[in-house]
């Protein structure tokens, strides 16, 4: 994990330096009218926008196992894309050029690949809980994976293409455009649904275990972190993490937290001597509560 961390800002300082490079470049072509800033300018442009893909994907490097080959899959699409534009704007090559013959198959090949794994990386970030909404994710993922197939076979192969304007011919229009309107609304309605979620759970009143924190170093990288009761997992490691307190509750389940009286407003019961909050207070473990 450090060494992603070391890499992540290695990539930080890197692209820092463009910007700075493309920032000189552009006043000097626009005093100089020069041709030759002008196409470095444009080269600094297609080597940002590939570095903060780069950097998008990264993001799947960290996750599953699995998930690795689609970030070094995106990474060299990126790297062929970045090198065809480079090479077109210096001319430097007639078959790695946009104007070479057949080039737009691979180009757009790469091109929708990489379009499709950054769309289907920002739906699987977006943290949704219920069923339905995640169902609404996977059709999202599910049509985004299929339409690129299609897409990127009916560039690939004229064969293909051929059989795909067959079917087309059986299949009424109606019927894409449904699969159409079902993708892009799948789409809106999974990052509505995460914000939706993502409001209601800001708004639900707190319990005492969900505002308390507890700050530790994580057994694996040593790093200093704070984590709510319950499950969790290190922000640097990922080590998954589960910590336990035990709440003052009366014999019914009511809990007393701050409770001021001496009987439970739930049940009537008296509170016990040792459950009252002031004396939980008195013993409360050393743990900071995050209000």
């Amino acid at each position: 994990m450090m060494r992603n961390r070391a890499i992540a800002s290695l990539f930080n300082r890197f692209s820092l330096s463009i910007l700075v490079l493309m920032f000189a470049l552009g006043v000097y072509a626009i005093l100089a009218s020069s041709t030759m800033a002008s196409k470095a300018l444009g080269t600094m442009v297609v080597v940002i926008v590939g570095l903060i893909f780069a950097r998008m994907h990264f993001w799947l490097w960290t996750r599953a196992p699995w998930q690795k080959f689609f970030a070094v899959s995106s990474w060299l699409c990126n790297l062929f894309l970045v090198s065809v534009f480079i090479s077109s704007i210096w001319n430097w090559s007639r078959w790695f050029n946009l104007d070479g013959i057949e080039m737009y198959k691979p180009v757009t090949c790469a091109t929708v690949f990489v379009g499709v794994v950054t769309d289907c990386m920002l739906l699987l970030r977006l943290q949704l809980r219920k069923t339905l909404d995640r169902s609404i994710r996977a059709v999202a993922v599910g049509l985004a994976i299929v339409g690129a197939l299609l897409l990127m076979a009916t560039v690939a192969s004229q064969k293909f293409q051929d059989l795909f304007d067959a079917i087309w011919k059986v299949i009424p229009w109606q019927v894409g455009s449904i699969v159409g309107l079902i993708a892009l609304a799948s789409h809106i309605a999974s990052a509505i649904l995460a914000a939706i979620e993502k409001e209601k759970s800001s708004k639900l009143p707190e319990t005492f275990s969900e505002r308390m924190k507890v700050s530790m170093n994580c057994p694996r990288c040593a790093d200093v972190i704070q984590l709510p009761l319950g499950h969790g997992a290190c922000p640097h490691c990922k080590l998954a993490i589960h910590i336990e307190c035990d709440e003052p509750r009366c014999e019914c389940g009511y809990l007393l937290h701050k409770l001021t009286g001496v009987n439970c407003p739930e049940c009537g019961r008296e509170v016990p001597e040792k459950l009252r909050w002031k004396s939980a207070q008195q013993s409360t473990p050393s743990m900071t509560a995050v209000s």
